[in-house]
């Protein structure tokens, strides 16, 4: 496992490059905390999007994560999900 320093944008982690300066972070932070969201609606007539701006602003977090590889996350998810099941399986079979 590594840990990378990443920027979390409207809930989307994205990794930083490797060496990037705190101040070049900070900079890039408040300049997208500048930006507007463009929300989207589906015109149902057309078949096209109608495209809005909306007043809300940006939401920008900085962090370190904990990142393993692709295959990992997805094996240790499925074994935990597997447990998971078996623990909510017990708990029918308990209570009936």
């Amino acid at each position: 496992m590594k840990t990378l320093k990443t920027i979390n944008i409207n809930g989307n982690n994205f990794a930083l490059p490797e060496g990037m300066t705190g101040k070049d972070i900070q900079a890039l932070a408040g300049f997208l905390c500048t930006l507007t969201e463009v929300g989207r609606e589906y015109d149902y007539d057309t078949g096209e999007s109608i495209h809005f701006e909306s007043l809300a602003g940006v939401s920008v977090q900085v962090s370190e994560l904990k990142v393993t590889t692709k295959e990992d996350a997805r094996k240790r998810a499925t074994e935990s999900r597997d447990r998971y099941q078996q623990r909510r399986e017990l708990e029918k079979s308990e209570q009936a």
